[in-house]
Formats: structure tokens, sequence, C-alpha cells
């Protein structure tokens, strides 16, 4: 059984181990293993900041208590776009297609429509994600840009980077 939550300090190793794996295992993410250089000290303080209001940090973990798969969201600051907020997503590739996608997606969307002043849910997926892509058009996101040849990997090709949205209120 997995279990959905809110992370807390005492994850700070579980988080960790999860992102230096997910790192190793997909292209799909930003960091790439050799930037990963977290402590278990900013690991925390990274933790503190996400516990902020219409911030949101949680964490998948298994019957073990390891953490498989984790999504944070974090609102914009200036007033202007004080309503938007962007999340990230990470899963261990041996649970992906088993649906903890799209329940870590699902709690983020239900938690966002009755957080007071969020009203968009914003993303950015590459676009060579297929996996990813489909599981946000199925959850109701839609297409709002792209950023051309935004992304290049260690193999030298170039990818889209789309921006996704869905309004909450």
């Amino acid at each position: 059984m997995i279990t959905i939550r809110k992370a807390v300090l005492e994850d700070a190793k579980g988080i960790i181990e999860h992102c230096k794996l997910v790192f190793e295992e997909t292209d799909f993410l930003l960091t790439e293993p050799e930037e990963y250089e977290m402590t278990i000290e900013k690991e925390q303080k990274w933790i503190l900041n996400n516990s902020y209001p219409k911030h949101l940090l949680l964490v998948a973990e298994n019957e073990a208590g390891e953490i498989i798969g984790m999504l944070n969201f974090s609102p914009k600051e200036r007033m202007k776009v004080r309503h938007i907020g962007y999340f990230g997503i990470s899963i261990q590739a041996k649970y992906c297609n088993g649906g903890l996608g799209s329940a870590l997606i699902e709690e983020l969307l239900h938690w966002a429509k009755k957080e007071p002043g969020i009203e968009k849910v914003c993303l950015e997926v590459f676009s060579h994600n297929d996996r990813a892509y489909y599981l946000y058009k199925k959850l109701g996101f839609k297409e709002e840009g792209r950023k051309i040849k935004h992304i290049k990997t260690s193999d030298g090709h170039y990818h889209d980077e789309i921006m996704m949205y869905q309004f909450v209120k």
C-alpha cells in the first residue's frame, strides 16, 4: 500500500535518496545527477520553506516507509501573479504506470481548490515526455505555450518545454 502525505522534517534523508535515484533513472527532470548536492540540513530547510502558506510538499511512501515519489507546489511571490503556482513531480521508475502520478496530482488539485488565493495551477513538461504530457491532459491541464528548443539533453538533442495550466477557481 502506498501512502501520500505532507512531508515532515524527518523525511529529509528519504527525499534525498529518492531524488538521487530519480535523477539517475530519467532524463525528464531539469537536474542532472552530478548537479544534485543536497545535505540533510539543506533538505530540512527546503522542507521548512515548502511548509509556508500556499506551499505544498507531498511525499508518497511504500509499505516499507521509503519515499518513492514526491510533488512540490510553490506559489509565485509577486502580487500580480500571487494567484498562480507551479508544481513539479517525481516518481521512481518501478512505481510508474500504477496511478501514483494521478493520485499525487489529484491530491494537489483537491488542496489547491480549498487553498485561499490559489486560482491557477501550472507546470512545465519536456515535449518528449509523452507519458507525463498525456497524464496532465487526462487530468484537465491545457497547453498554454512552448519554449522552443529550451531543453538540451546530454546527447545533444533539443526539446521544447511545454507550459500547461489548470484553473482551480
